[in-house]
């Protein structure tokens, strides 16, 4: 099976995680599009300004593949600078939140997985 995601529906999150601002989020895959314990693949793009508010995980591992752009990520507690290329791997019962605090737009894949 083959999906485009610059083709998927764009979804507008306001206050994601409770973070500040709107964030653009387009689900490529879902959980049921899988056998293994994938839940999603989601394209997100953060304008300048809005962030992914610091939020806890359950059961499952993260991955942030940033596409474009650059911001601050914090994970559990710990403040790093991110960029363009960077994979960022948020652990299972992990905080973690991201800012675009540049002047262009963040874009990323999320992919997560289950544990369970």
């Amino acid at each position: 099976m083959i999906r485009n995601f610059l083709e998927t529906q764009k979804q507008t999150q306001t206050s994601a995680h409770g973070g500040r601002g709107d964030v653009e989020l387009y689900e490529i895959w879902s959980g049921d599009d899988f056998l293994s314990k994938c839940d999603f693949i989601d394209r997100q793009v953060i304008p300048p300004g809005s962030t992914v508010g610091y939020h806890k995980h359950g059961n499952n591992e993260e991955m942030y593949i940033l596409l474009e752009g650059t911001g601050t990520m914090t994970i559990d507690n710990q403040t790093v600078k991110v960029k363009k290329g960077d994979m960022i791997k948020n652990p299972p019962f992990g905080e973690h939140g991201l800012i675009n605090d540049s002047s262009s737009n963040i874009e990323m894949l999320i992919i997560q997985m289950s544990l369970d």
